[in-house]
Order: C-alpha cells, then sequence, then structure tokens
C-alpha cells in the first residue's frame, strides 16, 4: 500500500506534468523553443521548491529484529515481523530519507528491555528511543502501530500435560464409536510461572462432527493460551468407528454384602446380558467379562423381589442391559 503522504506527492506531480505538457504544445506551435526551455526550468525548479518543502505524512513498515537474546530464554508468545512506523516532515527531507535507506530495520536490544514476571514490554518510550537515533533532520516520529507489544518469555522450565479432545463425534445408526485416539497424548508447554504452574490440560480446537460411517484422522491446532508455547501445536485425532451388533450373553447372578449367617438364594440363577458391541470385537466379549449381582443393602423388609446390578462390563461395549431385571429371592438363616 503507497503512503498517504506520497500519494500527495504523486499527485501534484501528476498535476504539474499535465501543465508542463499543456505549456510544451504552446510553445512548440510558436517555435518558441528557447523561451520554453526557460519556462520549464523555471516551473520545475519552483515545484520542487513548493512540494517539498511543505510538511507532510508517511507510514513506513520497519522490520523488527530483538538483538542480544540470551540463550537460555524462548519467547512463549509471537513477536511480530514488521511494524508501522508514522514519520512526520519536509517532503525532501523524507524522500532522502526513504530513498537512501530502502529496507529499514529497528533492532531492539533486549538487554536494555525491563522484564517483569516473565513478560517485557515494547511501549512508545522504547519505540521514541530507538527510532529517533535512526531519523535525519526534519524528519521526526510520531507514532508506531502496535503501539504497545508484549512478549512473553520462559526461562527454559517446561512441563509435559495431557491433551484433552475438545469436541463431539458422533455416528450413523448402524455404527458406533469405538474408540478416540490423540497423538500425541502430551505435549511440551514453555510459559511464565504464573501460566507454568495453572495450565494443566491442553485443550483442542473445538470440533463437531455427525453422522459419521468410517475411521477418520483429523488434525486439530490446540488452544492458543496467552504467553505459553506448546510443542508441538497440533495432533492428530482418530475416531476409530466400526459396524455395531447386538449381543446377549448368560452369566451366573452372585450376591454381595451378605451378612455372616444369612444365605440369599435367587430365582432364577443366571440372567442374560445384552449390549451393543462392534462387530470386530464380536467374539472376544465372553460371559465371564461380566459380574452381575443382588446387594443385600439394597433389599427393604417385606420386598419380595430384587433388583439385579451390573458390577462390571469389558471396554468396547454400550448399552448393557440385564434381563430380567427383577428376580424373586429368599434370605435363609444359616
Amino acid at each position: 500500500m503507497t503512503d498517504p503522504g506520497f500519494m500527495l506527492i504523486l499527485r501534484r506531480i501528476g498535476i504539474q506534468t499535465k501543465r508542463l505538457g499543456r505549456l510544451l504544445r504552446t510553445t512548440m506551435s510558436n517555435h518558441n523553443i528557447f523561451g520554453f526551455f526557460v519556462f520549464l526550468c523555471v516551473a520545475v525548479g519552483f515545484w520542487f521548491s513548493q512540494t517539498f518543502k511543505e510538511n507532510t505524512t508517511v507510514n513506513i513498515d520497519y522490520q523488527l529484529q530483538l538483538v542480544n537474546v540470551p540463550s537460555s530464554y524462548i519467547f512463549t508468545s509471537d513477536v511480530p515481523k514488521t511494524v508501522s512506523v508514522t514519520l512526520s516532515g519536509r517532503g525532501f527531507a523524507l524522500l532522502q530519507y526513504v530513498m537512501r535507506q530502502p529496507d529499514k530495520t529497528l533492532q531492539v536490544d533486549f538487554a536494555d528491555l525491563t522484564k517483569m514476571g516473565g513478560i517485557v514490554t515494547l511501549d512508545n518510550q522504547v519505540w521514541r528511543k530507538i527510532i529517533t537515533k535512526q531519523l535525519p533532520a526534519g524528519v521526526s516520529y510520531t507514532a508506531v502501530a502496535p503501539s504497545m507489544i508484549e512478549i512473553y518469555y520462559s526461562m527454559g522450565d517446561h512441563k509435559q500435560i495431557p491433551v484433552v479432545f475438545n469436541g463431539k463425534i458422533r455416528t450413523s445408526n448402524q455404527h458406533i464409536l469405538c474408540g478416540l485416539n490423540v497423538k500425541p497424548e502430551y505435549v511440551d508447554i514453555y510459559a511464565p510461572s504464573p501460566q507454568f504452574d495453572t495450565l494443566q490440560a491442553a485443550m483442542t480446537e473445538p470440533l463437531v462432527m455427525n453422522d459419521i460411517e468410517d475411521t477418520i484422522t483429523i488434525k486439530l491446532a490446540l488452544q492458543k493460551v496467552k504467553g505459553v508455547k506448546m510443542k508441538p501445536d497440533s495432533v492428530e485425532v482418530q475416531a476409530c468407528v466400526d459396524l455395531f451388533t447386538t449381543k446377549t450373553v448368560r452369566v451366573p447372578i452372585y450376591t454381595e454384602n451378605i451378612p455372616p449367617n444369612k444365605i440369599i438364594r435367587t430365582f432364577p440363577l443366571m440372567a442374560d446380558v445384552t449390549f451393543k458391541v462392534s462387530a470386530t470385537m464380536f467374539n472376544t466379549v465372553l460371559p465371564e467379562d461380566f459380574i452381575v449381582v443382588v446387594d443385600y443393602n439394597s433389599i427393604h423388609q417385606g420386598d419380595t423381589k430384587c433388583r439385579l446390578q451390573i458390577r462390571e462390563t469389558p471396554d468396547g461395549i454400550y448399552n448393557a442391559k440385564v434381563n430380567p431385571a427383577m428376580i424373586d429371592f429368599v434370605i435363609e438363616q444359616e
């Protein structure tokens, strides 16, 4: 984008060029070549003196460089590569400055910056000190954008925290989510002390997917936390999807919390457990993977039936239900 100050200069050049063109056509028609050149020199000299002696304002992009940064320091926030500096002054002085150094750089000495709580700040006072050193006479510093930059740093301390998937993955009616794998499961974080001590988990960017029918792998960025650098800053999330089917197994009924002098007899002695399982796991789920019980503490005086409870189920099965849910029982005294 062209600077506003130089746009004004270019417009003035265009106006003067048109005027000189009209003058050239007039003088050439009159064959007054000598008079034309005299007038041309006067006009150009007058135009330069008027244009470049007036004050104007320009915006110039400077490369930002931090120097003398100790190797033990790790920046945990992004440092802008450029800043936009607004300068004002006479047009000729500004043009000279821009033409003399087309690639402008601001070098900020890290050792001179005030450090507090893992943060260094580049503010107007810093900008003014650095910029005014390299400006010629007739050019002054007006502003910088951004006017203030906070840079977070760590002295090298880091720790590992777990990655938490922040989303929902829903399958179609005939499929089931068999597992969710995040790789890597842990990431290293670098941060100033306040964030370092309080951050306990890294969250992925939100994700919601519906009607999934096959296993998918998605790369997700980790949510950014101000002043915290994560390595890596993204993870792969694998959602394992399979067709599901219904399976029923017959398991024995056990009792628990029985007083030493009592016995519970149940009718029947076995119960059916029905559940949903992926097709690939169908043959691996066995009756002994389940425990169904009658809890003596759940029986009240006068009850003639008791409720069956599923105490243990294997991983990878869903919606387990026991049938019958209520059974007859008797309590015998030993």
